[in-house]
């Protein structure tokens, strides 16, 4: 099923939403966010540091399963929107246990 992205002036509602700081993962991980948001986040991963802006990507919380679009990248760290926004709740329980994350191409 294609992802429904926002229209440009949902977009720029989107990044006045307030975001979170999430702890790190687990130590020795090379995969971590930095921020939260229910439309996307900022991840560290060494795994994807060639990411290209347009690729999607899968990110497994642990708890949550979600697509991405990377919408831009600068060496290790990733700015994803995510496909369909996250329920306030599911990002309420990412910030409350922040597990190890795994990031896959699509």
């Amino acid at each position: 099923m294609p992802a429904r992205m926002l229209s440009p002036e949902a977009a720029v509602d989107n990044r006045r939403v307030q975001r979170q700081r999430a702890g790190d993962s687990a130590a020795g991980r090379v995969q971590r966010i930095f921020d939260i948001s229910r439309y996307g986040c900022q991840i560290e991963s060494n795994d994807l540091a060639d990411g290209a802006s347009g690729q999607f990507v899968e990110i497994d919380f642990g708890s949550v399963v979600a697509r991405a679009i990377i919408r831009w990248s600068d060496r290790t760290r990733l700015g994803v929107e995510f496909a369909r926004p996250l329920g306030s709740r599911e990002v309420d329980a990412l910030l409350a246990e922040p597990a190890p994350i795994r990031l896959r191409r699509l």
